[in-house]
């Protein structure tokens, strides 16, 4: 698991020394690229027959670094398709949303449950789990600055 993590940072580490077109707001990188979570049950499966981690990226309306992380950082690599269902896959995961979705085992869940089960209650927290929904690498809370 610490090679993806090396992998994940390397990334964002070359993701932020990149010219990117400046655009003065966060329209620069749609957010449907990093696509929201709405169903655990089927990713877990995927992750399990491809043997592939999770990274689930908690975060919340009312968070500014939320959309900053999201922003700059998650949406540009899930664009550039080089991660998912390569090296790992990688979903938001809204706790301000409360609609039902199906967890792990397949009974529903809702979202800020889930995140709340997984100690995400602060966010922006990435989350790393397998295909069984165990954690396998710290998790990473906040941002303190883009640079990481």
């Amino acid at each position: 698991m610490r090679c993806y993590l090396g992998i994940f940072w390397l990334a964002v580490f070359a993701l932020t020394a990149c010219d990117h077109p400046a655009k003065a707001n966060s329209d620069a990188y749609p957010t449907s690229n990093l696509k929201e979570l709405t169903d655990l049950e089927q990713l877990a499966k995927q992750a399990r027959q491809q043997n592939l981690p999770i990274l689930l990226s908690v975060g919340a309306q009312w968070c500014a670094f939320c959309h900053q992380l999201r922003d700059e950082v998650l949406a540009p690599m899930a664009l550039g398709g080089d991660y998912e269902g390569r090296f790992m896959f990688m979903r938001y995961l809204s706790i301000d949303d409360h609609q039902p979705i199906k967890g792990i085992s397949g009974k529903p869940v809702i979202k800020h449950q889930l995140a709340e089960s997984y100690g995400a209650d602060l966010t922006p927290t990435v989350i790393f789990i397998d295909g069984n929904g165990k954690e396998v690498g710290d998790k990473i809370i906040g941002i303190s600055n883009i640079e990481l």
